[in-house]
Formats: C-alpha cells, sequence, structure tokens
C-alpha cells in the first residue's frame, strides 16, 4: 500500500471542524482544501483471455485531509471505455474523486476486468458481467474496513461514465437471479464465472449494502424491467443527446449489432419517473459521447448539479416543533423534536428571550418580549449534514396582575380592584356568590369568616389574588331594668356583643363583660343610663333608658307581674291584667326585626313557621318589659 498526498491548493491546510457548531456546509462545497489519496489492493480475478494470468485488482481512496469525521458516505468512481480500454485514474476521474473528496465524501476509483471478442456478442456480455463482479468486489473490500476507512455503508453511492454505469445500474437493480445465460459459460467461453459476488474476494460473506444512488454518466441498461417498484435507489444522470456509442434512447452500443440493444437515460428516466423513484435527467444538447473530454466545462455542470441532487439524500428532515403556542409574559415556555441517534439540534430565537435550559431535541424558553416571536430549529446528523430550519411561532401575552382591597362595614363590604393589564374580572365571595363588577359591593346574610377570590384575565392570561377576612354585624342593645328602692337591676338583650360600657346617668360608670348590672343610687332623681355595646370588629351602638328614682307612683316590680308571657306548642300566648297596649317584638340574634305588633288584653303569636335558630321575644307596656328568649 503507498500514500500518496494530494496537494490541490497552494495555500495552507485548513481543517473544518464542525464538533462545536450548529453550522455546516460539508457536501454543500468544497469546505476542504486538500485530499489524501491512497492506493490499495482489492482483490485477484482472471480476465478475459485462454492464456491470461489473474490479475489484480487496486483502487485508489480518496479522503478529505485532516477529516475528524469518523463515518462518511462512500462514491465507488467505475470508469468507461466499452470494456476494452479505460483505468481508474484516467482523465477527468482524478478531479471527479477529489471534488468529492473536498466536498467532505470518502471516493474509491476502482480497477474492472477489460477485453472482449468483438465478433462475439456472448464476449460483450461477459465482459460487461466481470465489471459488474469487480465492482463488488471493491466494495465489499471497503465496506469490510469501513472503520478504518471512516465508511458509512448505509451511505453507498455508485458513479462512473458509460460502461462504468452499466455495471452501477446492474449492481443497484439486478441479482443472481438476473445472470445473463452467457455468465454461465459459451461456445467460445465456456468458463462459468460464478455468481456475482463469487470473484476477487471474499469480504462482507460475499454480499454488498444496500445502494442509495447512482452517478449516472452516459451509461445505459440491458433492460429497463430490471427497475422493480419499491427499490428507491435515486439516480441523477447525464447524457448528449447525439450520443452513438451508448444510445440517448436505445439501440446498438457503437451502432454495432454485435451488442446486445440497450435503454439509454430517457427510458432509464422514463421507468424511474413511473415508478416514483426519485430520478433527474440533465440532457447535454449536441453533445456526444464522453463530451467532457472535449467539453471540460461540462465537469462543473456535473458537480454542479450532483452536489445538491446528493445532498438532499444525505440531509435530516428536521422534525416538526412541539411546543406553546400561547403563554403568559413571565411564564417559560417548552420547545421540543423528536430526537434522532447521532443528531444534534440547533436552536434560535427571534424576539427577547432566554433559553434557560437545553437538552438538545427540546428548550425551555424565557422570553421577556408580548406580541409573536419565533423559535427556529436546525438538524445536524451523526454525518454532519445539515437540515433546513424548522420555525415555530408563539404569541406572549402581558401577564396581568390581579389586586384588590376590601373595606367592611357590618355584613357589607366594599371592594376596590387595584388590578393591572386585566379585561374580564372574576369574583368569588366565600359564600357561593359571585359577581364580574369591577368594583363590586356585597351583602353577606351571616357573621363569619370569608375568604374572597378575584381572577384578572385579558383573553390570553390570567392571575389570582385572594384575602380572608371575618364579618360581624353591629350588636343591638334594649336596656330594661328592676328597681326596688334605690337598687335598680339593669338587663339588655344585646346580639354581636363583646364589651359593654353602663354609665348610669349619676355620675357612676361600669365597664363590664355582661348585659346583666346592679347599680345602687343614693337619691331620688332622674337619671338617664346609657349602654355602650362594641362588637368583636369594633362596631358600637348605644341605647339610653331615662327613669325616676324616688317619688313612684307604683314600682316596677309591682308592675312586672301585670304582663303573663307563657310558650305555647305553636308560638307564644299574651295576657296583661292592665288596658295597656302591649308591644309585641321579636328579633333574630342579630337584631334583625322579625315581627313587631300590637296586643291588646290578651292575644296569641304564631312562631311554627320561623327558620330554625335562637330569638328573642320582647313585650312591652308602658314602663314594664318582659323578654324571653326561645328557640326553634
Amino acid at each position: 500500500m503507498k500514500r500518496i498526498l494530494l496537494f490541490v491548493s497552494s495555500i495552507s491546510v485548513t481543517i473544518f471542524s464542525f464538533s462545536q457548531t450548529c453550522s455546516s456546509l460539508r457536501y454543500q462545497d468544497t469546505i476542504f482544501h486538500t485530499v489524501t489519496l491512497t492506493t490499495s489492493q482489492f482483490g485477484v480475478a482472471t480476465p478475459y483471455g485462454v492464456l491470461a494470468q489473474p490479475q489484480n485488482l487496486f483502487l485508489d481512496f480518496y479522503e478529505p485531509t485532516g477529516d475528524t469525521l469518523t463515518t462518511r458516505p462512500l462514491i465507488v468512481f467505475q470508469f468507461g471505455g466499452g470494456f476494452t480500454i479505460g483505468w481508474r485514474s484516467e482523465p477527468d476521474i482524478p478531479g471527479f474523486c477529489n471534488y468529492f473528496a473536498k466536498c467532505g465524501y470518502a471516493v474509491a476509483s476502482i480497477d474492472y476486468r477489460i477485453g472482449l471478442n468483438p465478433l462475439d456478442t456472448n464476449s460483450t456480455i461477459r465482459a460487461y458481467y466481470r465489471g459488474v463482479q469487480d465492482e463488488r468486489s471493491a466494495i465489499r473490500y471497503l465496506c469490510s474496513r469501513a472503520a478504518q476507512l471512516k465508511i458509512d455503508t448505509s451511505i453507498l453511492i455508485l458513479a462512473g461514465t458509460s460502461a462504468g454505469c452499466f455495471c452501477a445500474f446492474a449492481n443497484a437493480f439486478t441479482s443472481n437471479a438476473d445472470r445473463p445465460a452467457s455468465s454461465f459459460g459459451s461456445l467460445l467461453e465456456p468458463t462459468d464465472l460464478g455468481c456475482y459476488d463469487c470473484s476477487g474476494n471474499n469480504y462482507l460473506g460475499y454480499h454488498i449494502p444496500h445502494i442509495k444512488a447512482i452517478v449516472n454518466q452516459w451509461g445505459a441498461v440491458m433492460d429497463t424491467s430490471f427497475i422493480q417498484p419499491g427499490e428507491n435507489i435515486a439516480v441523477i444522470s447525464f447524457h448528449g443527446d447525439q450520443d452513438v456509442l451508448v444510445p440517448y434512447i436505445h439501440g446498438y452500443p457503437f451502432s454495432l449489432p454485435v451488442f446486445p440493444p440497450v435503454y439509454g437515460s430517457v427510458p432509464i428516466h422514463e421507468r424511474l419517473t413511473n415508478l416514483g423513484i426519485l430520478n433527474v435527467l440533465h440532457p447535454l444538447v449536441g453533445f456526444g459521447h464522453e463530451p467532457e473530454l472535449t467539453a471540460p466545462q461540462l465537469n462543473d455542470t456535473v458537480y454542479n448539479y450532483t452536489r445538491p441532487f446528493l445532498y438532499q439524500l444525505l440531509k435530516p428532515t428536521t422534525p416538526a416543533i412541539i411546543g406553546d403556542t400561547l403563554l403568559c409574559l413571565g411564564t417559560v415556555a417548552h420547545y421540543s423534536v423528536s430526537n434522532t441517534a447521532g443528531s444534534r439540534y440547533c436552536w434560535n430565537l427571534s424576539g427577547n428571550g432566554t433559553i434557560v435550559a437545553n437538552s438538545g431535541n427540546s428548550i425551555a424558553v424565557q422570553w421577556n418580549d408580548t406580541g409573536q416571536v419565533e423559535v427556529s430549529v436546525k438538524e445536524l446528523n451523526y454525518i454532519l449534514a445539515e437540515g433546513d430550519v424548522r420555525t415555530f411561532t408563539t404569541y406572549v401575552a402581558l401577564q396581568p396582575l390581579a389586586a384588590f382591597n376590601y373595606l367592611p362595614n357590618s355584613l357589607t363590604v366594599t371592594f376596590t380592584n387595584n388590578s393591572t393589564a386585566g379585561i374580564h374580572y372574576h369574583w368569588i365571595f366565600g359564600d357561593g356568590d359571585t359577581s364580574s363588577a369591577f368594583n363590586p359591593t356585597k351583602v353577606y346574610s351571616a357573621s363569619g369568616t370569608y375568604t374572597v377570590n378575584l381572577l384578572a384575565e385579558n383573553n390570553y392570561c390570567s392571575a389570582t389574588a385572594s384575602a380572608s377576612f371575618l364579618l360581624d354585624s353591629c350588636p343591638v342593645a334594649d336596656i330594661t331594668y328592676q328597681l326596688t328602692n334605690y337598687n335598680a337591676f339593669f338587663y339588655s338583650p344585646t346580639t354581636n356583643t363583646t364589651s359593654y360600657f353602663w354609665n348610669f346617668g349619676d355620675g357612676d360608670s361600669a365597664a363590664v363583660n355582661s348585659a346583666n348590672v346592679f347599680h345602687q343610687y343614693t337619691q331620688d332623681g332622674t337619671y338617664t343610663v346609657t349602654l355602650k355595646v362594641r362588637s368583636q370588629l369594633g362596631c358600637e351602638y348605644t341605647d339610653t333608658l331615662t327613669f325616676t328614682v324616688g317619688n313612684l307612683s307604683t314600682s316596677i316590680s309591682d308592675l312586672r307581674h301585670d304582663i303573663v308571657l307563657m310558650t305555647a306548642e305553636d308560638g307564644f300566648r299574651i295576657s296583661s291584667f292592665t288596658n295597656d297596649n302591649l308591644l309585641v317584638t321579636i328579633t333574630d340574634v342579630t337584631g334583625r326585626s322579625l315581627v313587631e305588633t300590637n296586643c291588646s288584653t290578651n292575644c296569641e303569636l304564631q312562631t311554627a313557621d320561623f327558620p330554625s335558630g335562637l330569638y328573642i321575644i320582647r313585650v312591652s307596656a308602658k314602663e314594664q318589659t318582659v323578654i324571653k328568649k326561645f328557640v326553634r
């Protein structure tokens, strides 16, 4: 084995490494400046001729100098020459191999056995068959050394000119079942040439990997029916429409009937197209066979069309992005694509945002802008082929702020909405009631602790605020008293009261924790007694009573028996031993008046329909009052 370093540029060597970047022009341009050439023997086979000795078969292996990629697509090039002349480095083969090696491919140009009897059709077919065998032998050799040569055996591309493409089509679309009869032996050449993989070497267990594509330069096939549905081998063809050596459409090679008739690039293109197999034909209008020898500019035509054609086979299809289409400013958005082993994913943001987490195929983004923003991703696969950019749109809405104040007044609460960036509001008052007003006023039916929630929305985002508070009704007091001589006993039924402050009207007062209080007066007089009661929340109520101590015509203690209040099954019976009109009231524990009526000497009061609860009934006549609590 010998190694030849080819310098294709006089400038210093630059080695491109893409391991730390998300962008790659590999396979899309000549990113390498120099190419390393290695020549090696890949097999030994018996050539044409009765007395011929076994022929050593060689190949030239082209690779980018200093390439760090450990697996690369392989192009195998086979020269033309009608199976009678040619060699692996004839013009313009090195130019093709160097060009695609500089693009990042591994490229091999191979020998194969040539020679035939131009007067014997069977001999021409056997020469073609030997070319097929030798190409397969070279492929087995190269792929058996995939790790050493940094070859991706799943991306095998066959290329060549003229006769070399005859062999490429045979290896891509035929099998041993399609062996021509003359390959088993003919009258003038009785030797059986063996199976497709029975020559040259025994690498890879006598089989080759699947062919991915063919670069056909003025080649042909023996029969287009060899191309079957489902054989998805992409083909790009170049062929002069004036070619008389290998027919552009159909005919005998060299226009000589000694050769079997063949089908050129036009029927090949039609067959592939009808079967839905990716292919393209580039007619070289006005040119004949091997046109690049007289028109070198056609090499650029081949390169410039072949490069993007092959790249579409190499590049990954960047997966579609899955992610948040709508979110609120200040929240974290999540985006992901399906993961392919060996690939890496390059994310980009259009908008003011920060990628706060990146696990390769998924990212988390903190957006700082409102409105429409975009995230894009590009896949770079294991052979450093770059996929197309995928874009995903997200709408970022302003996050509302929910806030409120409240002002309680007994059981009535006034709410002040201090929210920002909201459009719709939803209040939940904690008692089953709701409201959509901006500043609602709520009247609660009972005291207690309530938790109020406010939801502020702007058609996109929402926020909540919450507050808890204790409500209580204002207390109610109603002073009554009993007087014996100068000793007075005061009593006031009250509701929701936590403190009592008595002022007895004689300069004396008392702060007690009871609605019952005793006070002794020292002299006759008319006094005004005041009771100030306060609830737990500080709501106050004041009741007053004016009475006389001393010169009384009748004592209250004597009068208190003039009113009789009796409990009955369905309410109360009320009797009076005087002719005074009686005032009857019933209140609940919150001080709310339920009944207020006048009663004559005898009356009945129905309470059977009252809701369950604690009530206070008060019967008054002049200065006498009878009070009783009852439960329904």
